[in-house]
């Protein structure tokens, strides 16, 4: 006869991951942040800008220090 330890410990292992993630769902709602928004997986996301706001400067920046002759303070020099 098998024993029926091993179904009641899987069985509070998945109670316990349920628990976990019912109170800190519970917990961003209440504090007001969300983790997920659900704008971001609409299909059009991607396409839509839901980058943060500076990304663009990140990205220029990335790409002007990539060039040979950049001047070592081309971040204080940037006007965007």
């Amino acid at each position: 006869m098998r024993s029926k330890l091993p179904a009641m410990t899987a069985s509070i292992l998945v109670l316990a991951a349920l628990v976990v993630l019912g109170w800190s769902l519970v917990r961003a709602h209440r504090d007001g942040r969300r983790r997920f928004r659900l704008a971001q997986f609409r299909p059009a996301a991607p396409f839509a800008g839901m980058l943060p706001a500076d990304r663009d400067r990140e990205r220029l920046v990335a790409e002007l220090r990539a060039l040979p002759d950049s001047p070592a303070d081309i971040e204080t020099r940037l006007r965007i």
